[in-house]
């Protein structure tokens, strides 16, 4: 095949690349939302997912089809490489200044490589117990507070203590805080396995209460649950000390 023909095809496959990039891009950004602005949008927890994969699995996509496309700018490049060294030389005279350049380009494009592995990310810790669910509560509009209040009390006859939703338990107001446990703390650094052992509380209970998807596996971090899909650690100590209460209740009966 002749060197223009594989130009070609090459100049192709660039150009579908890079439109694809941004196409996951937006997906990513606007369509399959992180936990929080899900959470907006929906008013609950879920799982958003295209083609059986989450914003994830295609920013993993994105990552490979990015560096397919740095492969193919370079192959490009080698192809045209006398164009490019003409058109350099004819650019930038002098042989020092072009070898300076050429250090400089070579060193910043390396380091816009690297740099996400030199970095210093900033850690911020997130409050623990009672503090969290107080700040937490607050951050709930007036809006989303009365609707949940009129869900609730509907429903509040039928329910059983273990049974309540998240929703029901947070719109108490100060006055009723004490409802919760004082032993209880949930940090992100846990794991669903770690809760169940320590508060002798089933799994399957805390994902039914999240609404968690069946594949949650028990070694994952709360921490990383919670970015994913959006729930807050003060659910998760509400439902322990409900369930605690109905073992207790279930033993004096």
């Amino acid at each position: 095949m002749r060197k223009s023909k594989w130009n070609f095809i090459i100049d192709v496959i660039m150009f579908a690349l890079m439109a694809a990039i941004v196409g996951l891009g937006l997906l990513i950004k606007y369509i399959l939302l992180p936990g929080t602005e899900r959470w907006e949008k929906y008013g609950r927890s879920v799982d958003l997912t295209y083609l059986g994969l989450d914003r994830h699995d295609w920013g993993k996509i994105h990552l490979i089809l990015a560096l397919v496309l740095i492969v193919l700018l370079a192959l490009h490049i080698i192809l045209h490489w006398k164009l490019t060294v003409c058109l350099f030389q004819n650019l930038i005279k002098g042989k020092k200044s072009r070898i300076i350049c050429t250090i400089l380009l070579v060193v910043i494009t390396v380091m816009l490589v690297i740099f996400p592995f030199f970095i210093k990310v900033d850690v911020n810790e997130i409050a623990t117990g009672r503090e969290r669910y107080h700040l937490e509560l607050e951050d709930l509009n007036s809006d989303e507070i009365e609707k949940e209040t009129i869900d609730n009390n509907k429903s509040e006859e039928e329910t059983s203590e273990i049974e309540k939703p998240i929703q029901e338990i947070e719109k108490h107001d100060e006055h009723e805080h004490h409802n919760i446990d004082p032993s209880i703390e949930v940090k992100g650094s846990m794991t669903l396995s770690e809760i169940s052992q320590k508060y002798n509380i089933p799994e399957e209970v805390i994902t039914t209460e999240l609404k968690l998807p069946s594949g949650v596996s028990g070694s994952d971090q709360l921490g990383h649950l919670r970015k994913q899909y959006g729930f807050k650690m003060s659910e998760i100590e509400l439902i322990i000390s409900n369930y605690k209460n109905y073992e207790n209740h279930e033993k004096d009966n």
